[in-house]
């Protein structure tokens, strides 16, 4: 039976096929090889931007260098960590299984369920585009156009969004004011993704943890690679209530028991239908104890409010991870996106242009190299 995912997905695709076709008169493309960016340019959100711009003008040139600093460090955080993983991957510590993040599920995809997937980039976008006009504004920056850009790969796949300050002006702006306008999105994405896991931690959780059962965890699914629990005889449905001797009542507490043990040990695990004695394998993706099922906590409240708030948790569970990861990737320190520009600003300052361009684009290949290993050995 084909998802729900899939056919979300399938007709998103087709949407943003039709919308390139008819419109592409109106659109400007930016291609290379397969790959291609339509951008339809556009003044909305422009009057928004100008508005919060005069209101908060004081507290964003304010807040500028600490939005600066936040982007540096997120930058020596993504190139530290793409580098640590190229070393793990070339090493075979550590097998890359993510590739892109996609509403679908395969091979080197980061699954994100359609919905989540949706909502969260459209969030993402305002903020992220929105935060770069308003630093724009604040410093008497023109932004000349907004718009929506569709990214894809022969057919559209991609959804997304642009704010387009004056270039010309914006390269000859103070230092200052540059990497604040650059800084800007990804800083914004970063500050409020862990807002959201605010939300996400002390107010929705509190309250939706009341919903679940605390007597055990169900199986949901098995994994693939002929896991542990499966040649034991544990099949989808049965729940766990008990791993050597010490009751479950939740998938914290799953997780713990299980954390706490080593690839080969022995396990002695009750479910609601028997009892087995289980030999814990190595996790291939880790190395670590592996059991080899999906578990979740039973619904005691099953009413329209208790979905509600438990799919309202996970959008900003979805909006955390989603907005922190967007917010790392775009300070890497590559060509024209927003940590590439920000690399270059700051060579500009303190070197001769020359030199600053020869050390930025060397840099932008090395870390493109990164990063490519990290994204396409997961397809592999």
């Amino acid at each position: 039976m084909v998802s729900f995912d899939t056919i979300a997905t399938l007709a998103l695709v087709i949407i943003l096929s039709i919308a390139v076709i008819f419109n592409r008169k109106k659109l400007t493309f930016h291609r290379f090889w397969i790959f291609y960016a339509a951008m339809y340019r556009s003044k909305f959100g422009l009057r928004a931007m100008d508005a919060i711009a005069n209101k908060f003008g004081p507290l964003i040139r304010a807040s500028t260098p600490w939005i600066i600093a936040l982007g540096f460090i997120g930058m020596g955080v993504v190139v530290f960590d793409l580098a640590r993983n190229m070393i793990k991957i070339l090493s075979g510590a550590i097998t890359p299984s993510v590739g892109v993040v996609l509403p679908i599920e395969a091979k080197g995809v980061f699954y994100v369920p359609f919905l989540f997937w949706i909502i969260s980039i459209l969030v993402i976008l305002i903020l992220h585009e929105g935060a770069h006009g308003i630093w724009a504004r604040a410093f008497k920056l023109p932004v000349k156009n907004s718009g929506l850009v569709v990214v894809g790969a022969i057919i559209p796949i991609i959804p997304g969004a642009f704010v387009e300050p004056d270039e010309k002006k914006l390269v000859r702006a103070k230092t200052k004011e540059q990497l604040g306008v650059y800084a800007a999105g990804p800083a914004m994405n970063i500050i409020t993704g862990f807002l959201f896991l605010a939300v996400f931690s002390f107010l929705l959780v509190p309250i939706t943890d009341k919903f679940y059962s605390n007597n055990g965890v169900t199986v949901t699914e098995l994994m693939d690679g002929n896991p542990p629990a499966e040649t034991a005889g544990i099949t989808v449905g049965e729940t766990i209530t008990q791993i050597d001797g010490e009751k479950i009542a939740n998938a914290e507490e799953f997780s713990a028991a299980l954390t706490a043990k080593q690839p080969g040990d022995n396990v002695n695990i009750i479910t609601t239908n028997a009892v087995y004695d289980i030999t814990l394998g190595e996790n291939p993706e880790n190395k670590k104890a592996w059991l080899g099922v999906f578990i979740e906590q039973p619904l005691e409240n099953t009413s329209i409010f208790a979905y509600s708030l438990i799919w309202l948790k996970d959008l900003f569970w979805w909006l955390f991870l989603l907005s922190l990861g967007v917010g790392l990737f775009n300070l890497v320190p590559i060509g024209p996106i927003d940590g590439g520009r920000m690399l270059l600003c700051a060579l500009q300052k303190i070197t001769h242009d020359v030199h600053a361009n020869r050390i930025w684009k060397s840099v932008s290949l090395l870390i493109l190299g990164i990063l490519l290993t990290n994204v396409l050995v997961a397809f592999v």
